[in-house]
């Protein structure tokens, strides 16, 4: 991965032929050919599944191009070998439109999508994993376009391949969702996750098909976002057998707070990604006008707004330095701490709950993005309660993307042994 580019996403010039804006990826992965891919025609009628759900087979992966997903392109996005357990069935791969509502807005409905992905196998029960995606500014780089999302790729690969059905939502702004971007906005993730669910039983009924145990998963951002799915879920009484994370910054406040006030020598130059998504996010969605133009030098406001909103920009102008590019009483930790934007963020956490379903928090001891004391965190917090629900789990010295794609076959044993 190259120093100045953030680790989520397919290389820029290849995605720039797909959408509109700036792509956070550092490697391109290779072509599929179109035959492999077996896409249905763009034409086919969207089909229904029960009151305002929709949904449309997009692709069709078999098990070759899987297993290239694993053995070779994997490998390219993450930068480290890992062995993972071949495919064994071909997979459908299906976007589905759902409604939901944005609480931050008064509930006001909107229409959001995401992925299910169907094993082809004669089970007409399926261990059913809910993925959660990480930071992206593209609005295509997302699981219901799972060509220009290689860590979508991989969770499909790896578990629907072997007879799991997968989903993962889009989020709000995502997609083909209409809304601004809410990165980090913790009642959005919640919602669009949570209601995906109901939505993608209704597709798996529509085919004959149901789910026996519901896994959550997520990477980095998808990493809070499934702590905060977790959250929701236990409040309202769905039942989830496990849910693991990788990387995950399940305390936004701590990780901002630590790139301002504690610089390490390996903090990542993409880190002023999280500082732009969350100032124009935060500002939208939490009523707080002038946030981003508060937060962000005067020099950059634009051209970040402009990303922000997906419109194409030249990447090398933002910069990858935060003083250059945060107002300089942001690193006043007592100004951030009482700041409108540090209130919001230290109230969005992950993991200041009694949690009851078991977790696991995979982190990376060389990650330039999360500490290792923040993927200890939930575990430390929780036990010192008495609470052993949850374990933080090292994958050794691994990078930001190394620690994503090292837990995966981890998640995966740990939920076949669940299943």
């Amino acid at each position: 991965m190259s120093d100045d580019q953030p680790p989520h996403a397919i290389d820029r010039r290849q995605a720039a032929r797909a959408v509109t804006g700036l792509t956070l990826g550092a490697m391109a992965l290779a072509a599929t050919p179109a035959a492999a891919q077996q896409v249905p025609p763009p034409t086919a009628p969207a089909q229904q599944a029960g009151g305002s759900v929709t949904y449309r087979q997009i692709a069709r992966w078999d098990v070759a191009r899987l297993n290239r997903i694993l053995a070779t392109d994997t490998p390219a996005f993450s930068g480290i070998p890992v062995t993972y357990t071949p495919a064994r069935n071909a997979v459908r791969l299906y976007r589905v439109s759902y409604p939901s509502v944005v609480p931050e807005r008064g509930n006001r409905p909107v229409t959001l999508t995401g992925l299910l992905a169907i094993p082809e196998t004669d089970a007409t029960t399926l261990p059913l994993v809910s993925y959660q995606h990480g930071t992206v500014y593209g609005k295509q780089q997302v699981p219901s376009f799972p060509e220009q999302s290689p860590e979508t790729q991989l969770m499909i690969a790896q578990f629907a391949g072997q007879g799991y059905a997968v989903i993962g939502a889009d989020y709000v702004g995502m997609g083909e969702s209409t809304e601004p971007q809410g990165y980090m906005v913790k009642a959005s993730h919640q919602q669009a996750t949570a209601d995906l669910i109901p939505a993608a039983r209704a597709v798996l009924a529509a085919n004959r098909l149901s789910d026996s145990r519901l896994f959550l998963a997520g990477w980095s951002q998808g990493g809070y976002v499934t702590m905060t799915m977790l959250e929701r879920l236990e409040a309202i009484g769905l039942p989830v057998t496990a849910a693991a994370t990788a990387s995950a910054p399940i305390d936004p406040f701590v990780a901002l707070s630590g790139f301002l006030n504690f610089p390490r020598p390996n903090d990542a130059s993409w880190i002023t990604t999280l500082f732009i998504l969350t100032s124009f996010s935060f500002e939208n969605y939490y009523a707080l006008p002038g946030l981003a133009r508060s937060m962000l030098k005067p020099a950059y406001y634009d051209i970040c707004r402009q990303a922000y909103e997906g419109q194409a920009v030249d990447p090398s102008k933002i910069p990858t330095d935060l003083r250059s590019l945060i107002a300089d009483e942001y690193f006043d930790p007592r100004f951030f701490e009482t700041s409108a934007f540090g209130r919001q963020m230290a109230a969005n956490h992950g993991y200041r709950w009694i949690i009851r379903t078991p977790v696991r928090n995979h982190y990376g001891e060389s990650d330039e993005a999360i500490r290792q004391g923040i993927g200890r965190l939930a575990m430390t917090f929780q036990q010192a309660m008495g609470n052993d629900k949850v374990e933080a789990v090292s994958t050794g010295p691994t990078s930001h993307r190394g620690t994503f794609a090292t837990a995966v076959p981890a998640w995966k044993t740990w939920f076949d042994g669940l299943a």
